[in-house]
């Protein structure tokens, strides 16, 4: 067999992490200002007051642009799968291809139907059935997300398979033990809250634009409240959600969480720093240059003061968690 040009491989890993970078510009934005926009038009509905539908058309738009940027740069990043990583596609398929199956038949075609009619359908539709359809494109959208991160969840801790060694593959076992893992339901929920804290900012920083430029004035200070509203129960329930995810990683991976913080060798608790910025240097497992802030990061991570993390350092001291 011809071994992999590891330039190839370099090569295809760029390509992917920029796709998947710029996918995710657009996506935080699709999950928050789908109910960003429900919310306006549903104060609408009740009250009656046109600015609210003005807002809500005005803000749908950018919604309008970023959801087709969102899709096309994830069909792309989807098909990257098997133009780069056919191997892998083809031992992790079965677990990967079955919630993206979903989320395409699903959750995608329920959202694209839906956006079309919530753009055309103002002067078309009853003000709640247009409501109900807003509100149907938000479920959509976060529905997308619920099943890519299922799918993400299964590549990093594979709940519900095993590794069948007669065809090299990952056997499928449990449907059921997929989409309820821990590290699903986390990865969901901390994502689709950081989403609805990125879009409360877009619609902040516009409308402060706007209120500082004195256009608007009214239009963007009722939008600035709302996301203000929107931002601040998000931003809380983001910090909590994000301590639920790293300790979930902890638990499941400890050395990721190691790599991500920049640390090579196992310190005594609890002298742990939290590093802010570090120059690795992978070759000498070392960082030649760091700013942490000390006795930080034990707690934040272990919530105890007594527990080490175990390093990423290939030195034999390091640990994994085996499925």
């Amino acid at each position: 067999m011809d071994m992999i040009n590891p330039t190839v491989v370099d090569l295809s890993r760029f390509q992917f992490a920029l796709t998947a970078l710029y996918h995710f510009m657009f996506v935080p934005l699709t999950l928050g200002l789908t109910f960003m926009l429900a919310a306006m038009e549903t104060v609408y509905v009740v009250t009656g007051r046109k600015i609210y539908k003005d807002m809500a058309m005005f803000w749908g738009k950018l919604f309008g642009i970023n959801f087709a940027l969102g899709v096309a740069t994830g069909i792309t990043m989807e098909f990257e799968f098997g133009t780069n990583w056919s191997m892998y596609s083809r031992f992790f398929g079965d677990m990967f291809g079955t919630p993206l199956a979903i989320e395409g038949l699903m959750a995608f075609f329920m959202e694209s139907t839906f956006v079309g009619l919530m753009f055309f359908g103002w002067d078309r539709l009853s003000k709640q059935a247009h409501l109900a359809i807003t509100y149907l494109v938000a479920l959509g959208s976060n529905l997308s997300a619920l099943w890519i991160l299922i799918a993400n969840a299964g590549m990093n801790v594979p709940h519900g398979a095993h590794f069948d060694p007669d065809t090299m593959r990952l056997q499928f076992d449990s449907f059921v033990k997929l989409i309820f893992s821990p590290d699903a339901q986390a990865k969901f929920v901390h994502t689709s809250v950081a989403g609805y804290v990125s879009a409360a900012l877009l619609v902040m920083g516009v409308s402060a634009f706007y209120l500082l430029r004195g256009q608007h004035r009214q239009f963007a200070a009722r939008s600035f409240r709302m996301a203000a509203l929107f931002g601040i129960i998000s931003t809380v329930a983001v910090i909590t959600l994000g301590d639920v995810l790293g300790r979930e990683d902890y638990m499941e991976q400890p050395t990721k969480i190691a790599a991500i913080e920049g640390l090579w060798h196992t310190s005594k608790p609890p002298y742990e720093p939290w590093i802010l910025a570090a120059l690795p240097d992978d070759a000498k497992q070392e960082n030649h240059f760091e700013i942490g802030v000390p006795f930080v990061l034990t707690p934040l991570i272990t919530h105890d003061f007594n527990t080490p993390i175990p390093r990423h350092a290939r030195t034999g001291r390091c640990r994994g968690t085996a499925h």
